[in-house]
């Protein structure tokens, strides 16, 4: 029964620690909160200066949970660059550090004397000056000194729980790290995340853990360095939990986090494992019969080292978690093909624009079927996938035009200049697409505001359109991205029946409102979607006689097909006369 009362007191130790640490970090950020954003605000580049504020807001936060918090919101909010916060993050790192030098103070008595007490008595004054001060800066402070010396009264109930090395409580938790399997590594440091994930405070944990070192609970100095490792990654929790919801940036922020824990921990925990003697020995000189400094120091030093390391390599860092998290305006915005160092080699950059172009193509053409299917069914749920492919398909319009720019710089032969030329009129008219597919679902929004509704018959006759207008679009660029003209006719017999039915639909569009079948407020929609639709077809004609007309003139390629049939059957003719001459 003795062990559980003192386990119930212990845990209620452990919960006054927590509820101190929570109230002074609280305290604290209140009163300093503004002047670290503000901080922030006047961030630079400059990963040293970054690193500093980092340790510096966290000693004044006393929290390295709320320090990250603030980091992932700030991301979130565009305040700060994501290599920026990830360097504050690293100086949390250590300035978290120094509160466990505070809690070891908590093991240090002399005689009669207690520091745990005297510093137990702030928490006195800080509820004072609750009930009976006006001041608005006394009030502001009084948080903090009930939270520190909260944070002292939980470390002695903790340490009074668990009572002297021969406590019945101690005994048993001690027995347990006694245990060979405790003497593992990995399970050490898997202990530390679990339990400060659960707590959500890295130094809380490194609070009980001293706890256990100057009760007597852990005896080997490595088993206590090895659990606060652990407690390094378990703190990351609070940063994962306040990404969930942010943008790419907060997210990145929070996987750095983690990455960088991870890091310093694996590292460091290996070389324990190796120098584990030596390096235990050296802080047992140190600080003989005082363990809690000597993990305290460990922690400190551990975290400052580690931190260091990486803010060498901060650069690299920050774009593995750039890649690793992708921001969806960064995916729109991203080029798949085309590179300027292709320029020096205009023939190559020339066939990876023409695989940019023809993604491109693919997008325009998904964004129309996307547009008509949402028409059709009145269903308006990808309305924001066709707003962000129209913003590509621009992007892509931009970025292509500029680099046929430079190739047309760069380039000496004629035919790529005539190439360019026609490429640049594919692009607009890809673009094209693009437009007219957004205005069909912007049409589509209009009759969704306002009730307006086609009759089936007339969805029918859309549809029939369609059908007819997706086979265009596979042989006009079966065309274009092989270079073939014997379907050129195929093309001209299809063009011409998407204007037949056209037309044929509107007809019917007015003999139907003759007839009272239509308001006429449906009129606008009908010419609207039957404009969109002729033009989507002319655009893809265009494409597809773009390989001889560098317009994409029907007219201009037909002719230049007709040309170089006569001069091949010129030159057919001569090597027959020259043939029969000499037999």
């Amino acid at each position: 029964m003795e062990i559980v009362m003192n386990l119930l007191m212990m845990l209620g130790g452990v919960a006054v620690f927590m509820f101190g640490m929570k109230q002074m970090s609280s305290g604290l950020e209140r009163s300093a909160g503004a002047k670290v954003r503000n901080l922030f605000r006047k961030f630079n580049k400059n990963g040293i200066l970054n690193y500093g504020i980092g340790i510096g807001a966290t000693i004044l936060m006393q929290s390295s949970s709320a320090s990250s918090i603030m980091t992932v919101g700030l991301a979130h909010a565009d305040i700060v660059t994501v290599k920026q916060g990830s360097g504050f993050i690293l100086g949390a790192k250590v300035g978290t550090t120094l509160t466990a030098f505070v809690f070891a103070l908590s093991g240090v008595s002399k005689g009669s004397f207690n520091i745990s007490a005297v510093f137990a008595f702030l928490a006195f004054v800080g509820v004072m000056i609750t009930f009976t001060s006006r001041n608005e800066t006394l009030t502001r402070i009084a948080p903090f000194l009930i939270g520190f010396g909260m944070l002292f009264i939980g470390m002695e109930v903790m340490q009074t729980a668990i009572g002297g090395p021969d406590s019945v409580l101690s005994t048993e938790l001690s027995r347990i790290f006694k245990y060979d399997i405790m003497q593992n590594p990995i399970l050490l440091v898997l202990i530390g995340t679990i339990f400060t994930a659960i707590i959500q405070a890295s130094a809380a944990a490194t609070g009980v853990f001293i706890a256990f070192l100057t009760t007597g609970i852990i005896h080997n100095l490595d088993q206590a360095f090895f659990l606060v490792m652990g407690a390094n990654i378990g703190t990351c929790i609070d940063a994962i939990m306040a990404s969930i919801g942010t943008n790419a940036k907060g997210k990145r922020i929070a996987l750095f986090h983690v990455l960088s824990s991870v890091i310093g921990s694996s590292a460091f925990t290996i070389i324990l494992v190796i120098f584990k003697v030596p390096i235990v020995s050296f802080f047992e000189r140190i600080f003989p019969g005082q363990p809690q400094f000597s993990l305290a120091t460990y922690n400190l030093l551990y975290n400052t080292l580690y931190t260091l390391v990486l803010l060498l390599f901060l650069d690299p860092l920050v774009d593995l978690v750039t890649r690793l998290v992708k921001d969806k305006q960064d995916a729109l915005e991203e080029l798949l093909y085309i590179d300027e160092r292709f320029l020096k080699t205009p023939a190559v950059a020339i066939e990876q624009s023409l695989l940019e172009l023809n993604d491109m193509a693919l997008l325009a053409k998904e964004n129309i079927d996307r547009a008509m299917d949402s028409l059709i069914n009145e269903d308006m749920s990808t309305r924001k996938t066709i707003d962000d492919v129209e913003h590509r398909i621009d992007f892509l319009t931009n970025k292509l035009t500029s680099f046929f720019i430079k190739i047309s710089s760069v380039t000496k032969a004629p035919e790529d200049d005539k190439l360019i030329a026609s490429l640049h009129h594919v692009t607009n008219d890809i673009e094209r697409l693009g437009d007219y597919a957004l205005q069909i679902a912007r049409e589509t929004s209009y009759m969704k505001k306002y009730d307006v509704k086609f009759l089936d018959q007339t969805k029918e006759e859309f549809k029939l359109i369609y059908q007819n207008i997706s086979e265009l679009f596979d042989l006009g660029f079966d065309a274009f991205s092989r270079q073939r003209t014997d379907n050129f006719e195929k093309i001209s017999v299809l063009h011409q029946k998407i204007r037949d039915l056209t037309k044929s639909t509107r007809d019917e569009h007015v003999t139907r409102l003759s007839s009272g079948m239509y308001p006429v407020e449906v009129s606008k929609s009908i010419y609207s979607v039957l404009f969109s639709l002729q033009r989507i077809a002319d655009h893809i004609v265009n494409i597809a006689f773009s390989i001889r007309s560098t317009t994409g003139s029907k007219k201009e390629a037909l002719r230049a097909i007709e040309s170089e049939k006569k001069e091949s059957e010129a030159g057919e003719h001569e090597v027959s006369l020259e043939y029969t001459m000499k037999s």
